[in-house]
């Protein structure tokens, strides 16, 4: 049975130095003529609109948006920078800056534009709850906890202040906290997805039948995305509730018909739980067709093909599994099994 992994708690962030000089005449036209000739009009009108009025700094932050949201980092820090030293005094600047300052992975960067936005205003609630979420990234959990449980204080109806503590609760391992503070943004938010997951994968660690409400209640908010699917899938599959776990695979597949695990998971149901050889065949080859690396899927069907009487397919399976992972001992006492016959 094979799991993956995803992060629900994503916090994006940007690294660039540059000047804090105002932009020339001629940097804003080979600006406009490289987007022209890139045929991309939303940033087309963003250029034409600076150029029309190069010291409005929201005009620079609207672009830097725009750059950080098609992953151009470096145009987006500079725009940055080109706002501060228009307008020093708007902490929302500052705020971008830290955003810009974490995808590029330099957290002390982003802790100091932070640091300045506060400075600005101490009171900001978007900027004390990007504090909170940078301490959860450099896994300060305390500190996260601190200016969380602050904002709290603050304003108790505050959902995402509770899910940055529960999230670093669950990290350092109190489940039990987590989960008050996970369920006490979901109560908050009804519609905050990422609590209803969390929710949804810690019960379903302890085999627990709310882990069926929650994993469906995040699935309701995000019907197209995959994982809450997943964890579903998983926990029918572990508690032996196979034909609901089959048919949760066979949504996944329905929206991600490429989806490597839900096939993979599927032939293993078929090949421990039903001793349906064939049908574990026919999953473990779509694996390998979408995924020719994929060594345990080979194994697998050599397994499967060695319980179905086939010791010639088998025996290659189990090969080609080697030459993936030289040392996979499954493989290899399947060879001697064969060798033995």
């Amino acid at each position: 049975m094979k799991r993956f992994l995803s992060l629900t708690l994503f916090i994006t962030g940007i690294w660039l130095i540059v000047s804090c000089s105002g932009p020339s005449d001629k940097l804003l036209d080979k600006q406009v003529d490289a987007s022209i000739e890139q045929g991309n009009s939303e940033l087309e009108l963003l250029n034409q609109k600076i150029l029309d009025n190069n010291n409005d700094d929201k005009l620079f932050i609207e672009r830097a948006e725009y750059y950080l949201a098609h992953q151009q980092a470096d145009s987006a820090l500079r725009d940055i920078f080109i706002a501060i030293d228009i307008n020093n005094d708007e902490p929302a600047h500052f705020v971008l800056m830290s955003d810009a300052y974490l995808v590029l992975g330099n957290p002390d960067k982003c802790k100091e534009s932070l640091d300045k936005a506060l400075a600005i205003d101490a009171s900001n609630k978007e900027t004390r709850l990007k504090l909170a979420m940078l301490y959860l990234y450099m896994r300060e959990y305390d500190e996260s906890a601190r200016v969380a449980t602050q904002l709290i204080k603050d304003d108790n109806i505050n959902p995402e202040a509770y899910f940055i503590r529960g999230y670093g609760q669950m990290e350092k391992g109190d489940t039990l906290a987590a989960i008050s503070d996970f369920k006490a943004a979901a109560d908050q938010d009804q519609e905050y997805y990422d609590a209803y997951l969390q929710l949804g994968i810690i019960f379903s660690a302890k085999h627990h039948p709310l882990t069926v409400e929650y994993l469906n209640s995040a699935i309701k908010i995000r019907p197209n995305t995959i994982q809450p699917y997943y964890q579903l899938a998983l926990f029918f599959q572990e508690n032996e509730q196979i034909q609901k776990a089959i048919t949760t695979y066979q949504a996944i597949i329905g929206i991600e018909p490429d989806f490597v695990f839900a096939y993979y998971n599927l032939g293993y149901i078929n090949l421990v739980y039903l001793r349906d050889f064939d049908k574990a065949i026919e999953y473990f080859t779509k694996v390998v067709e979408i995924d020719p690396g994929y060594a345990e899927a080979w194994y697998n069907r050599g397994w499967s093909y060695e319980l179905a009487g086939n010791a010639g397919l088998a025996r290659k399976d189990y090969e080609k599994t080697l030459e993936i992972k030289t040392n996979f001992q499954l493989a290899v006492d399947g060879l001697n099994r064969l060798d033995n016959q």
